[in-house]
């Protein structure tokens, strides 16, 4: 387990994260090859804890991989074959983790990379938004000279209860007009207070609003989408399966934002990506907060073989920390442009040094 701390507090409505706590597995294969991967507990998203997430690969994920025999190519969705979708549903930072390992190496052994177990689609460069978090005034107009100086072409914005519609037409002032912009409420309002703040941000031209309301407000978030022009896109509301067919039921959103450790590994993570596209929603690729290299890479390779995704986070570990588990820097260029990552497996270095005083948890 690693707790290390941000050098910028990133705040929202559900949290104020001044640190990352994540669980790393390394899995050895009989050959001496190891597979690293990385999962993400955040209480407020999954309900997750890390001391639980720690006691789930020792109770339940270790029995299934110590000692288990499998074919490289059957590394994706094998754990959730061989566990149950309960047990996914139950620990999904702690089994994207192990999938991410049985992945990393599998590609390793196959000396190709995570991104061709995914999809036999070739890879392409990818494109990252810029993520804004809740700032104090002062700080703001310096971020935003950030964003500009970069040349994103796309802005993610989180917003509070009341506020939001200046901020907007602020962020607009500053980036320009051609930038897509979109907001991330984390469920700071109300139905009603939805409706009127995102009619309220129309002079900004938004495009699109994550989880305007509570996870568990179904109800309204079908309310919402119904009513506005931008795109509503669930996240603390889509973590499961059976989360996004209540979505789907209830007609409650427009898309989905999936996070691999959020929703339990690349595997689930496609099966939701494949399920949104049969009901005709809109998909994006968020990070948790205090990702680190293995996830970042992680999710590069599922992007660069998706590219219906619509939004693309991640890979912000260089800009909220002065450290990360690898010694590779996957850091996007300017306009968020990012390259492939040839391989193999999550095709990046681990610095066994970033590991030296954290609880370890190998698999062998």
């Amino acid at each position: 387990m690693i707790h290390w701390p941000f050098n910028l507090a990133v705040s929202h409505s559900l949290a104020d994260n001044t640190a990352t706590d994540n669980i790393v597995v390394a899995l050895v294969d009989g050959q001496g090859r190891v597979g690293y991967g990385e999962g993400v507990p955040r209480s407020y998203v999954t309900g997750e804890t890390v001391q639980g997430s720690l006691e789930a690969l020792q109770r339940d994920l270790a029995p299934l991989v110590l000692g288990a025999s499998l074919e490289p190519e059957e590394a994706l969705g094998w754990l959730e074959k061989r566990g149950g979708p309960t047990l996914v549903d139950r620990c999904p930072a702690a089994a994207c983790a192990v999938e991410t390992a049985l992945l990393d190496l599998a590609g390793r052994a196959m000396e190709r990379p995570v991104s061709a177990l995914l999809s036999a689609d070739p890879p392409a460069p990818v494109t990252y938004s810029a993520v804004i978090p809740l700032l104090p005034p002062e700080g703001l107009p310096a971020i935003l000279a950030q964003a500009k100086a970069l040349d994103f072409k796309q802005v993610k914005v989180k917003v509070q209860r009341r506020g939001a519609a200046e901020l907007m037409a602020q962020v607009r002032e500053a980036l320009g007009p051609q930038v897509s912009l979109r907001v991330d409420a984390n469920g700071a309002w109300s139905a009603a207070e939805a409706v009127e703040n995102i009619g309220a941000m129309a002079p900004s031209r938004v495009e699109a609003v994550e989880q305007p309301v509570a996870k568990g407000d179904l109800e309204g978030l079908a309310k919402v989408t119904a009513a506005v022009e931008p795109l509503v896109l669930a996240d603390e509301s889509l973590c499961t399966m059976a989360d996004a067919h209540r979505l789907v039921e209830n007609r409650a959103t427009g898309g989905f934002n999936l996070r691999l450790s959020k929703c339990g590994g690349p595997a689930r993570t496609t099966a939701l990506l494949e399920m949104a596209s049969w009901e005709g929603l809109a998909c994006m690729l968020g990070c948790q907060v205090g990702e680190l290299g293995l996830l970042s890479a992680l999710g590069r390779h599922f992007a660069s073989v998706h590219p219906g995704l619509i939004y693309l986070e991640g890979c912000l570990t260089r800009f909220f920390m002065d450290r990360d588990l690898i010694r590779d820097d996957l850091t996007f260029g300017p306009g968020g442009q990012a390259a492939i990552l040839p391989g193999p497996g999550l095709g990046v270095e681990v610095d066994a040094a970033a590991l030296n005083g954290s609880r370890a948890f190998s698999l062998s």
